[in-house]
């Protein structure tokens, strides 16, 4: 398998390590397993990369792009900022410096370029990959995914025949029950009993598609390779990722198939966040996030055209991730026995202990 390995060099403005820190550890890993590529950002250090893209060069190794899209953006330049179907502001979550989960209206990719353009155009990398291509999760409570409702988006919707202000009253009258489900399609996720719930899920996932399609073809243009970050299956529809229509113009997805995880996109935690949000909605079972459940979600984008390099958490934090060698040996095997192209060691493998990654030779 191919492996990529993901950095965390810091939020726009607070750098996380030297160049020197990086390089050092990339080079011990690198002496360890064979890596394709290296996923780095989104601190405005401009320096920092061209230093590391050496190292990397060097190494035959390419160096992507780590770049928020809907989310962090707006700590740059002026964005519109994602409203529920109510018009209300949708919670948010700061997870660690540089990363605060606050979301801007998913219509809009025109920072994103400008951001390229003005801070990282030329600092040698070979691709981009892009994240928080989604709206808000159950973070932001049943607003988080009840989103976006900004006036632009709600002309969008309309234009596709959904009126938010229906959706709105349909979950005022309904409570919980609007997001009932008849049960889940893998592939598509959870479907929905109401009509109207069913809609606005399908057109959020179109309405995001679309734009993350007109970025993959602005990074092409330039001859850059696109990546995607994803949430799981289990999870993707309610964030507006529609695994098919997403990744239909992207070169490769990751997955973040986090069963270590306890924040945003952690598979049991954004799962328990979703409980807690409908506790009187029907249909949602209880779940296991065992060996057999990293199977089955795999099996429902194995056959995409892209190349798929799920993202297995590698790094260890007592407070959020306590990962072990077990976990990551069972996580790679099950994933080479499934056929996918290889891994992302995630997401910041800066954090990783040595034996975390003996443990993906292994």
């Amino acid at each position: 398998m191919e492996y990529i390995l993901q950095v965390f060099a810091g939020g726009w403005h607070t750098q996380n390590y030297t160049a020197d820190d990086i390089i050092k550890r990339l080079n011990t890993i690198t002496d360890t397993i064979p890596v394709k590529a290296v996923l780095i950002g989104w601190n405005l250090n401009a320096g920092l990369y061209r230093t590391v893209g050496d190292f990397l060069r060097s190494r035959s190794i390419d160096m992507i792009l780590w770049l928020p899209v809907f989310s962090e953006t707006g700590e740059l330049l002026p964005s519109e900022e994602a409203l529920d179907i109510n018009g209300r502001p949708v919670g948010s979550l700061a997870l660690q410096e540089g990363e605060n989960f606050a979301f801007s209206c998913p219509l809009s990719t025109h920072n994103v370029q400008q951001i390229y353009e003005t801070y990282f155009s030329d600092c040698g990398f070979d691709g981009v990959f892009l994240d928080k291509i989604r709206t808000q999760s159950f973070v932001g409570g049943i607003s988080g995914v009840l989103s976006c409702g900004c006036p632009a988006c709600r002309k969008a919707y309309a234009e596709h025949g959904l009126s938010l202000s229906r959706v709105s009253e349909a979950y005022a009258e309904k409570g919980d029950a609007f997001l009932e489900t008849a049960g889940y399609v893998p592939g598509t996720g959870f479907t929905f009993t109401d009509p109207l719930a069913e809609q606005f899920f399908t057109l959020k996932g179109k309405l995001i598609a679309e734009r993350i399609a007109e970025l993959c073809r602005y990074f092409h243009a330039k001859g850059l390779t696109v990546g995607l970050d994803l949430y799981a299956p289990l999870l993707s529809r309610f964030v507006g990722q529609s695994y098919r229509e997403i990744s239909c113009e992207a070169d490769f997805i990751k997955p973040m198939l986090y069963r270590k995880t306890e924040a945003p996109a952690g598979i049991g935690y954004e799962y328990r966040l979703l409980k807690q949000s409908l506790p009187h909605a029907r249909n949602y079972p209880e779940i296991n996030t065992d060996d057999r459940f990293l199977e089955a979600q795999l099996q429902e984008f194995r056959d995409l055209p892209c190349r798929k390099y799920p993202g297995i958490e590698v790094n260890y934090r007592e407070d959020i991730a306590r990962t072990d060698p077990a976990y990551i040996r069972a996580s790679m095997k099950i994933l080479e026995e499934n056929g996918m192209d290889g891994a992302v060691l995630a997401w910041d493998v800066m954090l990783a202990p040595d034996e975390h990654i003996k443990a993906v030779k292994e």
